[in-house]
Formats: C-alpha cells, sequence, structure tokens
C-alpha cells in the first residue's frame, strides 16, 4: 500500500494542467477509482475529477468539451494538444432514481461529503484536495482497501435500486485480486437486489460482465454470482464447472457454462444477444464452438489440416482454449501439424473447374468446387493438376452435390 502523500506525483503535466486551470477558478478533487487504485499501486488508470464549478463554467475554461453529460453534472475535458479526455463532473446530490439507471433530479451542490455519500462503495468514496492534497476518507475506504472490503456507502439497499450496474460492479471488484471478499450487508443486498438489473441495458451488463471476466479473480465472482443467483438472472441456463476459471474470452467462457448447463447452440446464442450484446464476431465463434463434439474433434491429421485452413486465427485460439478448458487439450497436436502451404488458398478455380467439366456456374459447380479445395488441403496436395484429378473420386455429373464434402470446420 503506497503513502497517500505520493499520488499527486503520479500526475501527468497534462493531468496538472487541467486540475490547475479548474482549481483556479473553484474548489476542486480527485476522486474514486484514481485514488484507489493509486494507493494499491494499480498501473495506468483514469483520473476522475470532481469541482464546485458547473458545467458551464467547466465548459468556459476548455470549450473543446463534450457536454452530452452536462445535464447530470459530467462535462469531458479536452485539451489542445493532447489526445486524452478528463472526466469532470461537478459536486452534487440526487433524489430519487425512478428508472434504476440515472437520477430523476440532480442538484449540484458545494458539498464533497455529500457528494461521496452518493457513490456505490467505500474504496471509491475517497477524495484529495488539489493542489492541497487533502485526504478525505469519510466513510473507511482505506480501511476497507487495506482489508480487500467490499461495503456500500451507508445503506447498501439503497445503494444498489439507484443503479443496478452496481450490483455487478460489486462483482467484478471481487474479480480484481484475490482476497476480496463483500461485506456481509452488502452481500445480502446483493441477492435481494437482483430485480434492479432489470433495468440495466444488455450492453452495459455485457461491458461490466466482459471487464470482469478478464480479472485474475474472475473465478470467485463466477462462483459468487452462481451461488447468489446473478448468472441465472443475466444469462438464463448458464451453470459453470465446479471451480470454473475463466479464460477472460466471453465467447470460450459463455461456450463452457451453456454447454455445461445443456443448453442448445440457438438458446445459447439468443441469450449473449439478448443478454449481453454480444458483438457479431464473439456469436460466431460462441457458434463454432457450440457445435465440437470434443471427443472426437481434432484427432486425425487430416481435420486439423482443415482446421488450419478453415478456421480464422482469433477463432482458433478460441477453440484450442475451448477444448483445453473442458479437458480435451489438443494444443500440442495441433501446433505440430504443418499449416497449409500458400495459407490454404484454393488451388483451383471456378472458371479453371467450370473449363474442365463443362458446368454452368451454380450450386453443383461451387460445390465441385469446395470438395476439391477440402482434399487439396486434407491430403497436402500442391499441384492443381493433382487437384483436378480427384473429380473422378464422385460422380460429380450426377450425385446429389449437397452430399459432397464442405471446406468447412468442424
Amino acid at each position: 500500500m503506497r503513502g497517500r502523500p505520493t499520488l499527486l506525483s503520479d500526475l501527468s503535466e497534462n493531468d496538472s494542467e487541467v486540475l490547475e486551470k479548474l482549481a483556479s477558478k473553484g474548489r476542486t478533487w480527485i476522486v474514486g477509482g484514481w485514488i484507489r487504485d493509486g494507493l494499491i499501486n494499480e498501473g495506468q488508470r483514469d483520473l476522475d475529477i470532481t469541482t464546485e464549478l458547473t458545467p458551464e463554467d467547466i465548459v468556459k475554461i476548455f470549450p473543446n468539451s463534450l457536454t452530452h453529460g452536462a445535464r447530470y453534472g459530467t462535462v469531458v475535458v479536452r485539451i489542445p494538444g493532447s489526445d486524452s479526455e478528463w472526466e469532470v463532473t461537478t459536486l452534487r446530490t440526487e433524489a430519487e432514481y425512478s428508472d434504476g439507471r440515472r437520477p430523476d433530479v440532480v442538484n449540484f451542490g458545494t458539498d464533497i461529503m455529500e457528494d461521496l455519500s452518493r457513490r456505490d462503495f467505500t474504496v471509491n468514496a475517497m477524495a484529495m484536495s488539489y493542489p492541497g492534497g487533502d485526504f478525505i476518507d469519510p466513510f473507511g475506504g482505506l480501511s476497507d482497501l487495506n482489508s480487500k472490503i467490499i461495503r456500500s456507502v451507508g445503506s447498501a439497499s439503497d445503494r444498489f435500486s439507484e443503479d443496478g450496474l452496481r450490483i455487478l460492479r460489486a462483482y467484478r471488484f471481487v474479480a480484481v485480486s484475490d482476497g476480496w471478499e463483500i461485506e456481509d450487508e452488502t452481500k445480502t443486498s446483493l441477492g435481494s437486489s437482483l430485480q434492479m438489473l432489470d433495468s440495466v441495458s444488455a450492453e452495459r451488463i455485457g461491458m461490466e460482465f466482459r471487464r470482469m471476466l478478464e480479472l485474475p479473480g474472475s473465478s470467485r465472482s463466477i462462483s459468487i454470482m452462481a451461488e447468489q443467483g446473478a448468472l441465472q438472472k443475466i444469462l438464463p441456463g448458464s451453470c459453470p464447472p465446479e471451480n470454473y476459471l475463466p479464460t477472460g474470452k466471453l465467447a470460450v467462457d459463455l461456450a463452457v457454462m451453456f454447454s455445461n448447463g445443456g443448453i442448445p447452440k440457438e438458446e445459447a446464442v439468443l441469450r449473449a444477444r439478448e443478454g449481453l450484446k454480444a458483438t457479431n464476431a464473439e456469436v460466431q465463434s460462441l457458434e463454432l464452438l457450440m457445435d465440437i463434439e470434443p471427443e472426437t474433434s481434432l484427432i486425425s491429421i487430416e481435420e486439423v489440416r482443415r482446421f488450419h485452413a478453415a478456421i480464422n486465427p482469433s477463432q482458433k485460439e478460441d477453440v484450442l482454449d475451448y477444448m483445453e478448458v473442458i479437458g480435451h487439450d489438443r494444443r500440442e497436436y495441433v501446433d505440430a501439424v504443418e499449416r497449409p502451404a500458400n495459407e490454404g488458398r484454393a488451388l483451383i478455380d471456378g472458371r479453371v473447374l467450370g473449363e474442365e467439366t463443362r458446368l454452368e456456374p451454380g450450386a453443383r459447380l461451387g460445390r465441385l468446387k469446395d470438395f476439391l479445395h477440402r482434399m487439396q488441403i486434407e491430403r497436402e496436395l500442391s499441384n492443381s493438376s493433382e487437384v483436378l484429378g480427384l473429380i473422378s473420386e464422385i460422380d460429380w455429373e450426377n450425385e446429389d452435390p449437397s452430399s459432397w464434402p464442405k471446406m468447412t470446420w468442424p
């Protein structure tokens, strides 16, 4: 744990410029995560600033600021010559949260203590004045940071009713590193406040869930979420294996949990899209992973060659990670098989094949080309005449082309 006086020395030249200009017009503090992470010597961190200046005052000082959050007191400051941005928020007090996400009314204030009292957890409710460096910790955040305790500021149920996303943030904090625990009242309120997640957008849930999976203590977080019903709330049917250690890749982790829960591919994809707003790339990987038959996949050298040619590098890593997690590690074997020459591109194109067979462009010609490409890869052929010679292996003029093997994996 670092000493408080050294924190201000972490400020960059641009950080100091922004703070000095604000402080010259009104009282200004550094708050929240920058202090928390600085005290435990975390690396790069975003600087959150609060001030008694109104959004209008802030924009006068920094005319290039972004003001889309100004009605809630937040301005994103930009300065010439820098690509960085600084989130500056006016001191405020808040009323009801009828939508469980944003306050119905925001009243700008001048009291840093009142401002800190509306924050989520004690470890985020610390502030430091600028330029004086006075440390403000009205709720014992430093003590909880030392003890690795996640504790709500004031009433835990009130804090979660104000913003349902705080529920997922609590689980994420547990994942930051080993040893973090949720204080009893806060943990109890987590379990009884899960309905507040209904008011949180799938995009926000997905973003928070991804961040959690990437952290070193995510196994503990997943366990608590499953125990309290939060995992079922956002991903119905998901069931992590006992002592599951997430990979940090959303598609891989979802495939493991949905497969273990017996959820079919179509349902898993739907729940990933609706519950987390999974990206198209994540969905494609999830579909691929849930098509795998682990016991019989990547056994033959021919299949591994096809795997190398048919799957993009990112998805290949997802497959190998998934196979390893579920107890069918094939990485060493797959890595030992040489990649196809010429990046696995087909040696015979549609024009050449059409001239050879007199087939018109269409499904039959396309499937025949695909069949030859697959044979080229599986048999490690490098000569186009060898590939063309393979058309004698099937009755390409009369057979149903849908029965021919395709250049796909699995």
